[in-house]
């Protein structure tokens, strides 16, 4: 079936778009008929001249005038918006949807602003749960939303890195690695558990909360992709280690065969990006 796949960006009405092509062909024949009479009969050149540069003025200051109003009227209905989601409880509802399926690198089309993309499927999710809160079933809305907290939350990144002394993964050992992803799930609130170790069945750290009790693989290869292996070793680890959720945390980036593999048994990716932004998030430091 074949669906949407466009994106909103704030431009200008349709009409207002068509009215200037129409003027610009009627410009062009304009200026063709008055260099005739120019030569013809100069009284009405002058004439002319004067009309033509008054509805030429009167146009720019038209369309001005309704890209204030239009800006003003957009920026009510989304503090509005905004407002609606504050009320309603679900702000931090959207901010995690941003961090769990933002930095998933999908294949294929979809929705993407900065360095985030998201599946269509997950945006008709957002859209139907956001509706069902009653506070907007309109896509372009929902893409606001998204622009909005995405880029809040991109700014206050490159804030705080710029405020922190950058600390290197590759000065870790894989050993200081996993101690360090300890340290963030135990700031985050899970009781955690490093089974690391030679001859383990396939994870390092186990964390647990609420019921959740996820199995941690860490890798902290550098200066090459994580691929499929990884992703195998966690999940046929799953059973052994008696875990309902698996999760792959690395320090550089996942192949696209990994992320499809990982997708399909459920498995959670955190590559270099997502894992800066949790440190500085919870743990208040730096890393690249």
């Amino acid at each position: 079936m074949a669906r949407r796949r466009y994106y909103y960006e704030g431009d200008d009405s349709g009409w207002l778009v068509l009215i200037e092509e129409i003027g610009i062909r009627i410009g062009f024949v304009y200026l063709i008929w008055l260099a005739i009479e120019y030569f013809i009969n100069r009284q009405n050149f002058w004439r002319w001249l004067v009309y033509g540069l008054i509805v030429i003025a009167g146009f720019i200051t038209f369309k001005f005038l309704w890209k204030e109003v239009k800006y003003h009227l957009e920026q009510r209905h989304f503090n509005d918006l905004l407002a609606k989601l504050k009320n309603s409880g679900r702000e931090e509802y959207l901010k995690n949807f941003i961090d769990r399926f933002g930095l998933e690198k999908t294949r294929g089309e979809g929705w993407s602003f900065r360095n985030h993309r998201f599946d269509w499927d997950r945006i008709d999710d957002l859209k139907r749960i956001l509706g069902e809160e009653g506070i907007t079933s309109d896509e372009e809305d929902v893409f606001r939303l998204l622009r909005f907290y995405i880029q809040e939350k991109e700014e206050k990144l490159t804030r705080e890195s710029i405020k922190k002394e950058p600390q290197k993964f590759a000065n870790l050992t894989g050993a200081e690695f996993e101690k360090l992803l300890y340290r963030l799930f135990e700031k985050m609130g899970y009781a955690v558990e490093h089974i690391g170790k030679s001859g383990d069945q396939g994870g390092d750290l186990i964390a647990n909360k609420g019921g959740e009790r996820i199995l941690i693989q860490a890798k902290c290869y550098r200066d090459w992709k994580v691929g499929n292996d990884a992703v195998q070793q966690v999940v046929a680890a799953q059973k052994f280690y008696n875990c309902n959720k698996t999760m792959v945390i690395i320090a550089s980036e996942f192949t696209p065969e990994a992320i499809s593999l990982a997708k399909a048994n459920g498995t959670e990716l955190i590559g270099k990006h997502g894992l800066q932004e949790m440190l500085l998030k919870y743990l208040g430091e730096n890393w690249n």
